[in-house]
């Protein structure tokens, strides 16, 4: 295919793909780009600690979840064209309670997703598997946990029913703690 040039914006409903051609099977896979959002078109609202929430969509939630109670966070309806974002406003340094990240109704995260995670104070990453409704953040009782003050969890609805994810994790050569895994 030739190189296109464009002239003004270029717009999409459903997202940017990239495609990869499997040189042996001539099989495509492909990849979606660009799921970290334009916060300018959100709201934000900030939120205090509770044992449950519901986000809502297309708002900035800013949150100052430390670990010391547990937390299970709701995502909206997975609705085509949704943004959801969890802005961590202090550091998780309160104890080793969960932040679970659960879809709602019958909505699942895209197959594959990754997330930065740790082990022995080193990174690794986990990706999810088919029908996984959960993200879990489990912080060490520590000042050096991976989710701290400014980092930025995106959640952004492709096609209805499905939530992809991207991150912002602290990026202190410190912040090796605490762990994130994806579950059903």
């Amino acid at each position: 295919m030739a190189t296109t040039t464009f002239n003004g914006p270029v717009r999409s409903e459903k997202g940017f793909k990239q495609v990869n051609k499997n040189s042996t099977t001539g099989v495509y896979t492909s990849r979606t780009l660009g799921l970290k959002p334009d916060l300018t078109s959100l709201t934000a609202t900030v939120v205090a600690t509770s044992s449950s929430l519901t986000y809502t969509k297309n708002v900035i939630t800013i949150n100052n979840y430390t670990g010391t109670t547990a937390q299970t966070v709701t995502l909206p309806a997975a609705t085509q064209g949704d943004i959801v974002v969890h802005a961590q406003s202090v550091d998780t340094t309160g104890d080793v309670n969960a932040l679970v990240f659960d879809c709602a109704g019958s909505d699942v995260f895209a197959e594959g997703s990754k997330v930065e995670s740790t082990s022995s104070s080193k990174l690794i990453m986990d990706t999810s598997a088919e029908n996984e409704t959960k993200l879990t953040f489990t912080p060490a009782n520590a000042t050096t946990n991976r989710l701290t003050m400014g980092c930025y969890l995106y959640f952004t609805c492709i096609t209805t029913g499905t939530w992809h994810f991207a991150f912002d994790l602290a990026r202190d050569p410190l912040a090796v703690k605490g762990t994130f895994a994806w579950a059903a």
